[in-house]
């Protein structure tokens, strides 16, 4: 019974933190299209934004070098808007658009909230890559959160397969690092403070777990992989 109550109490704690992290303002900005190929990897850019990362590698094991883009699109008194382009090189030359996602990246009006991509970082590897951003608001939440995101190429799609969520409570140094591995629906929470090495851990299985691909991923500040 003490086991359970204590399972319960740490399912009510990260509940209770994800929700009070997740002060951030979701905008729902109006969908950029990009052309379904372009000669060059740069010329998928749409007008007004700029191409704030380009990282090679070969995306979908072909043997050619593809391109996951970046781009920025900077705002008044908020933080910037961002999208995401897996963009696959062709056979014949030039690039195709593979997916492209410009929700998961949050955007924010309120100039309180920090730039997620500040500290963030994206890494290309053969056949997949990851995303790194933290939510960090400078006024209203005590909660950092550091979140990557693993996707790899499978069945037509950048599926993800691993994610990570690593918050921080800035006053009382109480942490907690969720870390879900879709392909084995295995999930860890693991709960303590960053000055003691005690760590309370937790281990389940995900209820349900339907494919995710980049393209149907919501804005970070929300999803909730439980």
């Amino acid at each position: 019974m003490r086991a359970r109550a204590r399972l319960l109490a740490t399912r009510l704690w990260c509940r209770t933190a994800l929700a009070a992290a997740l002060t951030w303002p979701i905008l729902v900005a109006a969908q950029v299209l990009l052309p379904p190929r372009a000669p060059q990897a740069e010329q998928f850019v749409p007008e007004g934004w700029v191409l704030e990362q380009k990282q090679i590698a070969d995306l979908n094991r072909d043997g050619r070098a593809d391109a996951l883009l970046l781009m920025r699109r900077d705002a008044q008194g908020g933080t910037p808007e961002r999208l995401l382009a897996v963009v696959l090189q062709s056979r014949g030359g030039g690039y195709e658009l593979a997916e492209s996602n410009q929700r998961l990246v949050p955007h924010s009006d309120d100039p309180n909230q920090e730039d997620p991509m500040a500290d963030g970082e994206i890494v290309v590897r053969p056949g997949g890559f990851d995303i790194k951003f933290t939510l960090l608001s400078g006024a209203g939440s005590y909660l950092t959160a550091a979140v990557r995101y693993r996707f790899r190429r499978q069945n037509g799609c950048f599926r993800l397969i691993g994610y990570d969520r690593m918050e921080t409570h800035r006053a009382t140094l109480d942490t907690r690092d969720l870390s879900v591995n879709f392909l084995t629906a295995a999930v860890v929470v693991r709960t303590g403070n960053a000055q003691s090495d005690a760590k309370n851990e937790q281990r389940e299985k995900l209820k349900a777990n339907p494919r995710r691909c980049l393209r149907d991923l919501d804005s970070g500040a929300s999803f909730d992989p439980r």
